[in-house]
């Protein structure tokens, strides 16, 4: 909301978005007459609207065709969104409306959103849809939430977190795949400003490309001014993957070099400005975009790199091997060509970093270096943290306080570098030992507490340390688990029922702690999450009551959507076979492809097609793969990431993407 403005002129604001509000496309109260029955109803709404409080908007809308109304929640601030969602959630939730706790998209061509967005100054807006049996109680609930916030004693909405604290919140959450968190904490960076536009520009990026979003990068207002700005080495990579996502890939694929010339020049004006810099630091799709460019406009510097370095060549001939025959022909004649010259792979006067994890660790009490580390992912360079997983977790036994909150900086990228059959358990392990000993319980955190503790799983741990690891978790649960939070409670509780268990007792003492909050309110869970709660509950052994959702007034729907072919990706198998499974059992007449293709491919092309809808764990997934299945999908076609990498985070969002379809 524009807080700057007098109070003439939010006056004047209201009257001018009032009239947009209840124009032509929303009927609800076409006559304007305050003393009409619809207009005595509006009035508490509109007091509200015009008092300029902290009390978030309520307005409703009717879709003149259906009939149907919705509730139009809009925040003062962006920086309340999130607070607003969780009240939504507690007034609200499921029990009263389809409401996930996102924000809505709006389209933009819709007059009524036009004016919401203006007024607000924000796009945080919440949209919600009740079932019509009970869409009173809906509208009661919102009239209470604006009553008792009202009425309490005035706080700030928004306690002051460090800027360094939520960096490294955002790369948990980038990395452990929760991605309404990642959203929500750049927009509390955008809010904070305690970054400038370029670095939230080049956080912006990374996050679009983690979830394969290539055509909207490159759709962002200020990217050429980001390429011409020397970029760190993983938003440089992140443009220039999305180059090739978007314009060769096609034509590579069936060596059709001269459509991909044509589309690089239309494609990719900035593409020159990239060519600066090392080429050590970039993934095979963006290697392949430079030398198609360096192909294009005869430039030598970038030419003589890829020749004489055959793991480069190499690199590039696995994506497009016509245009890397190129490169193993004799260079020709040397020509100025006006582009800037390629940098050599290492700069000699390039500040001595890190170079493996434990020296990283190690380090930390003396220099903090994790932004660095951040900026140019360093750390993709290191030898895997299995390999001195000892050592690691023993430098991270002796680290202070200070140090240690410097470390949890590093989650996200540790997160981002397990390798799958070599875990690194024991730093894994002393990682959850700081989130739980700090505290560290916010929605990004609690991802990279699930993240870290399905590494720690996955390596089959013995029964003591296993038990000692589950009863801390267990210890610490009445401080974050709630329905709320009921997609990563879950998520943690289907890890616990996926992975080995050398102690059922150590278990079932977690899955209890876990699973008794969410059996103790019913009414805030969605149908789906009541139903594998309840599933979950009986295969951990939890003795829990779990009622009947005809009770509770809130069936599933799944057995009601119609029949549909649903794509579901991650790398991740258990976790694919346990959501088609349950998928199969709830809704019978969907059709539920599984991918865990590292790359494209015919099939997965075949598969990505046919779908109306697709869901992507980007935790548990690589780039080449998500943005091929986003460039290859119907335009029709529901596309959503998973919040999270678990069971319940993938089942929630397939749930979504088919009832919204």
């Amino acid at each position: 909301m524009h807080t700057d403005l007098t109070v003439d002129d939010h006056s004047l604001a209201v009257d001018v978005f009032i009239e947009a509000f209840f124009g032509p496309a929303n009927p609800v109260w076409s006559d304007r007459d305050p003393n009409s029955v619809i207009g005595r109803r509006l009035a508490p709404y509109l007091q509200v609207l015009r008092h300029g409080s902290g009390v978030p908007i309520v307005l409703p809308r009717q879709n003149p065709q259906t009939r149907q109304w919705v509730a139009y929640v809009i925040p003062r601030d962006a920086r309340h969104a999130g607070a607003v969602s969780e009240l939504l959630q507690a007034f609200v939730g499921p029990t009263y409306a389809r409401f996930d706790g996102l924000p809505t998209q709006l389209a933009d061509e819709d007059p009524i959103n036009q004016a919401v967005v203006r007024f607000a100054g924000h796009r945080l807006i919440f949209v919600i849809e009740s079932p019509r049996a009970v869409e009173k109680r809906m509208w009661d609930a919102l009239r209470l939430l604006q009553q008792t916030l009202a009425v309490r004693p005035h706080r700030s909405w928004h306690a002051p977190v460090p800027v360094g604290r939520l960096l490294a919140q955002f790369e948990i959450a980038l990395a452990s795949g929760a991605n309404a968190a990642s959203a929500a904490i750049l927009d509390q960076l955008t809010a904070t400003g305690g970054l400038n536009a370029t670095n939230l520009s080049h956080l912006r990026i990374k996050r679009l490309a983690k979830l394969g979003r290539s055509s909207e990068m490159l759709r962002l207002p200020d990217l050429v001014d980001v390429a011409t700005t020397r970029p760190p080495a993983p938003v440089r990579d992140a443009i220039l993957g999305a180059v090739y996502a978007t314009a060769l890939a096609e034509p590579l694929s069936t060596g059709d070099l001269e459509t991909a010339r044509s589309r690089l020049i239309h494609a990719g004006t900035m593409v020159p400005a990239l060519m600066e810099g090392p080429l050590t630091d970039l993934r095979p799709q963006a290697l392949t975009v430079l030398a198609m460019a360096a192909w294009v406009a005869d430039s030598t510097p970038v030419g003589e790199l890829l020749r004489h370095s055959p793991e480069m060549l190499a690199a590039v001939e696995q994506l497009a091997p016509d245009l890397a025959a190129h490169y193993r022909e004799p260079a020709p004649t040397a020509k100025s060509d006006g582009l800037p010259d390629g940098d050599q792979p290492e700069s000699a006067d390039t500040p001595a970093g890190p170079k493996s994890w434990l020296e990283c660790i190690t380090r930390l009490p003396e220099h903090d270096a994790n932004r660095e580390i951040l900026d140019q992912e360093l750390w993709r360079s290191w030898a895997p943290a299995a390999d001195a997983d000892n050592d690691i977790a023993a430098a991270l036994q002796q680290l202070d306080d200070e140090a240690a909150g410097r470390v949890w900086h590093l989650v996200g990228a540790f997160v981002d570098s397990d390798q799958y059959r070599r875990p690194a358990a024991k730093t894994a392990r002393e990682l959850l030992n700081n989130a739980l000993t700090h505290n560290r319980f916010s929605p990004g955190d609690l991802a990279g507490i699930v993240a870290l503790a399905e590494i720690f799983l996955r390596a089959s741990p013995d029964a003591e340390t296993y038990a000692r690891l589950l009863d801390d978790l267990a210890a610490e649960a009445t401080r974050w688990v709630g329905p709320d939070r009921a997609t990563v409670v879950l998520d943690l509780a289907d890890l616990l029922a996926s992975a080995s268990c050398p102690d059922e007792e150590a278990r079932l003492r977690l899955a209890y702690q876990l699973l008794r909050p969410l059996s103790d309110h019913p009414k805030r869970l969605d149908a789906d999450q009541l139903t594998f709660a309840a599933r979950l509950s009986t295969e951990l052994g939890a003795r829990l009551t779990w009622p009947q959702q005809d009770d509770l007034g809130t069936a599933s729907i799944l057995p009601d959507i119609p029949a549909q072919d649903l794509l579901l990706y991650s790398l991740d198998e258990k976790v694919l076979d346990r959501v088609r499974a349950e998928l199969q059992l709830q809704a019978p007449q969907v059709s539920v492809t599984v991918s865990h293709d590292h790359v494209g491919s015919r099939q997965l092309k075949q598969w990505t097609r046919r779908a109306d809808a697709i869901v992507l764990a980007t935790r548990c997934a690589t780039h080449a793969a998500t943005g091929f299945i986003r460039a290859h999908c119907r335009p029709d076609a529901i596309v959503r990431e998973a919040d999270g990498s678990g069971s319940a985070s993938l089942l929630r969002a397939a749930t979504i993407a088919m009832t919204r379809r």
